[in-house]
């Protein structure tokens, strides 16, 4: 379960960072003086904030009166600032460029606690071995925090701020949760993948490990858990990825991760026509991707011999023009995490496989999430 916010290279993109304070990997900072722009105080509170006038930063997202920005939960948080803002949203040409900045603290405490995840769908068997926390998802954001989710009440809650020692200028690009609710995830550099970190969903305090970057030509991939058979508690974490460079367009290359050597193994190729997925897996042995950048746009089931797609489910024109994707099982539906060209933020989306039907389920959620993850503890039906 992964997804990442892509950086398209040019010209003008390399002057433009090779100019800007701070090094690579950042958008150049400023804004429009004097110009005004909506900020998001939580997932469902929107205020506004002003560009100063030398035209340097925005100022704290103003919340005095907000408005309902999602419209499908119920609950509202705080923030001091608004989260994953691009600057201003400034274009670079035809070149989009991870932003690095970190977010502010929010105050999560309403929300649903990890430790709690409310009423749950029948799950499987083996799923009885796993701790509570490894019951639900997490995203990471660009911005470097951790967060909760759980689909049976739309919520997040801020677990913590990641400080992975991944380099100067490299972010999140990817994340996978085990059943024992440890999180895998792998920074990307300006042009490669950076090191894959061992991250606490207690806490979200972050680990180094062994793996060695770009082995087998894995430089950067989507990740996702899935069990070896039906109901049991082995599991096998599977990839999905090429050169960083090639990533958007493919072709892609379907493999594992083993967690105990930290070394990656190709199995197969991935059909080239679908690009280069995001993945995610649950206890009944089965893998999907998101491929937002097949046309048009879609899930597919993954046969994990071949690479074969086996299912499609087709998705919503809207998202084919995604910038910026995360991918999740829970409760038989798959959980989509995606921000497109005309969002600030990321949306969540969720698929029922059985109707085929695709529904927004929370709208500009205040983040952009680069990576979600999810143990086969999940439950997998309703």
């Amino acid at each position: 379960m992964l997804a990442r916010l892509f950086v398209f290279f040019s010209l003008a993109v390399v002057a433009a960072c090779s100019a800007s304070p701070g090094g690579a990997g950042g958008m150049m900072a400023g804004c429009v003086p004097n110009t005004t722009q909506l900020c998001y105080c939580s997932a469902t509170l929107q205020g506004i904030q002003n560009c100063a006038p030398a035209g340097d930063a925005w100022s704290l997202c103003s919340c005095a009166t907000p408005t309902d920005a999602g419209g499908d939960t119920t609950t509202k948080g705080d923030a001091a600032s608004s989260p994953d803002q691009s600057g201003g949203g400034s274009d670079t040409g035809s070149a989009t460029v991870a932003d690095t900045s970190s977010e502010p603290d929010i105050d999560w405490s309403e929300l649903l606690d990890p430790e709690d995840t409310g009423s749950e769908p029948a799950d499987t068997a083996a799923s009885d071995q796993c701790p509570e926390r490894a019951k639900i998802i997490y995203v990471v954001t660009k911005g470097n925090q951790l967060l909760s989710f759980s689909p049976d009440t739309l919520q997040f809650k801020l677990v913590g701020t990641l400080g992975c020692p991944a380099g100067v200028g490299n972010t999140p690009f990817s994340m996978a949760v085990d059943r024992k609710a440890n999180a895998y995830v792998l920074y990307q550099s300006f042009t490669s993948g950076a090191g894959v970190f061992k991250v606490s969903t207690l806490d979200a305090s972050c680990t180094g490990t062994a793996y060695q970057p770009n082995l087998n030509g894995f430089e950067v991939f989507g990740m996702g858990f899935s069990s070896d058979a039906p109901a049991i508690a082995d599991e096998t974490l599977w990839i999905g990825g090429t050169k960083a460079l090639s990533f958007q367009a493919g072709p892609c290359k379907l493999g594992t991760l083993d967690v105990a050597t930290l070394k990656t193994k190709a199995v197969a190729t991935i059909p080239a026509a679908y690009g280069c997925p995001d993945l995610t897996g649950n206890g009944q042995a089965q893998l999907f991707g998101f491929f937002p950048n097949a046309n048009p746009p879609a899930v597919g089931q993954i046969d994990k011999q071949t690479a074969q797609i086996t299912k499609n489910w087709p998705l919503p024109a809207s998202l084919a023009t995604t910038e910026a994707w995360a991918f999740a099982q829970w409760g038989g539906k798959l959980w989509l995490f995606a921000k497109t060209s005309a969002e600030i933020n990321s949306s969540v989306w969720s698929l029922d496989p059985l109707t085929g039907i695709t529904t927004k389920a929370l709208n500009n959620i205040g983040h952009v999430v680069v990576g979600a993850g999810v143990s086969s503890c999940a439950p997998t039906g309703n």
